[in-house]
């Protein structure tokens, strides 16, 4: 599937489930889990540290990938297959706050879905082929790969929003 599909597909899968939801309710969730606010939070953190890092990139010559085996086996079952590993724990720097304002990590997770956009349009094919940021389990992922690994951490992530709102409702 091509970045643009997916990066068109992070706010249909992570906010549209919140719609009419009250704000009282972004805060509420099962004890020992994260709040809707927190999930969405998590995840804008991870898709703006690493369209900054892309940024940050953004004049560097080519880059040759860096990775152990493992990784590459890791990346492959990941991105290829499509089997985003629920059981890992959040980086410390991707943790969410306690108890975030709705308002503002909605913005945050559009304004860094905005950020890959604008590098997808700026940036030659080959120039996202070519220019990695590490990840710390999959190795060095280049731009689309980046992409598909939000668009799987989304997808996860929007089950989990999809089970408080149920919960919530109950």
């Amino acid at each position: 599937m091509k970045v643009s599909h997916h990066l068109a597909r992070f706010e249909p899968l992570v906010l549209h489930p919140l719609h009419g939801l009250e704000e009282a309710d972004w805060h509420r969730a099962p004890d020992g889990k994260w709040n809707i606010a927190q999930i969405v939070q998590h995840v804008a953190i991870g898709i703006d540290l690493v369209g900054r890092s892309f940024e940050e990139l953004a004049g560097e010559p080519p880059m040759e990938r860096q990775c152990k085996p493992h990784q590459g086996v890791l990346r492959q079952l990941t991105l290829g297959v499509g089997h985003y590993p629920g059981t890992l724990k959040a980086l410390p720097h991707a943790k969410p706050d306690p108890e975030p304002e709705p308002e503002l990590v909605t913005a945050q997770f559009r304004m860094a879905v905005a950020q890959y956009k604008e590098l997808d349009a700026a940036w030659p094919a080959e120039r996202k082929l070519a220019v990695f940021v590490p990840h710390p389990l999959l190795g060095d992922l280049n731009f689309p790969e980046w992409v598909r690994f939000h668009f799987l951490h989304c997808r996860h992530h929007a089950g989990e929003i999809r089970r408080r709102v149920s919960w919530l409702r109950e």
